[in-house]
């Protein structure tokens, strides 16, 4: 089981930064099991929210489905009791990620990139495709408690489901977006453009690019480095 870290006892104004964060509609929250899963978008978020947590007992509330509710608790909180929750997120290489979201509104990955300020004037485009350290890290600190990556996310949010106490199920795929291993589509040029554009989560999450998928060994041994080493 994972132990909630102390990631957040340090970071001042987190309570702040959620009411005013550019994705309110990707913090989902339990008041009765005491978590936040900060939900990106194109990390399986749907699989997990709509395949998983929305189906238990107790109530999962987001400002999409449950404005009012959202809007009377986002409003109370406060630095102190963000303390008493586990805040758990996915991450995915950037990357791969970015030729998701561009397969998911039919852009070509090199005019995304070249055209950016344009299409994030979009916001449901911005969404899909905004750094991810923004759901895990505020002012260059992490405060969420645990990280699942989307590489290896049915071992890592195993761990998730064990912590805030409901039974492991397999995640659904819902709302996948097809498409090759994303090395196939960039230049070199393309590829730098997005280091540049994702170097935080590049910097936090430790991703690097990859001309094919990992292998089954890659995998296992980061899953055990994961469930014997996170605490």
């Amino acid at each position: 089981m994972i132990e909630k870290s102390k990631s957040k006892e340090n970071i001042t104004g987190l309570s702040q930064y959620l009411k005013t964060h550019i994705h309110q509609e990707g913090i989902i929250v339990s008041e009765e099991k005491k978590f936040i899963y900060m939900k990106p978008t194109k990390t399986a978020g749907s699989s997990i929210l709509r395949g998983v947590l929305s189906q238990q007992e107790f109530r999962v509330i987001h400002k999409k489905d449950h404005p009012t509710a959202f809007n009377e608790w986002i409003n109370k909180i406060s630095d102190n009791n963000l303390q008493d929750y586990f805040i758990f997120s996915v991450v995915r290489n950037p990357w791969d990620r970015l030729v998701s979201a561009a397969a998911y509104f039919k852009i070509p990955i090199k005019d995304f990139l070249n055209n950016i300020d344009h299409y994030w004037q979009d916001p449901e485009i911005k969404k899909h495709s905004f750094p991810l350290h923004y759901y895990t890290h505020h002012q260059g600190h992490q405060f969420a408690d645990f990280i699942c990556r989307f590489e290896t996310l049915q071992a890592d949010i195993n761990l998730v489901f064990d912590r805030i106490g409901i039974e492991r199920t397999i995640l659904p795929h819902v709302k996948k977006t097809e498409h090759h291993h994303y090395s196939t589509y960039y230049s070199s040029e393309t590829r730098s453009m997005v280091e540049k554009l994702y170097a935080e989560d590049i910097k936090f999450y430790g991703y690097v690019y990859e001309t094919q998928p990992p292998s089954l060994w890659e995998r296992t041994h980061h899953f055990l480095r994961r469930k014997f080493f996170i605490i």
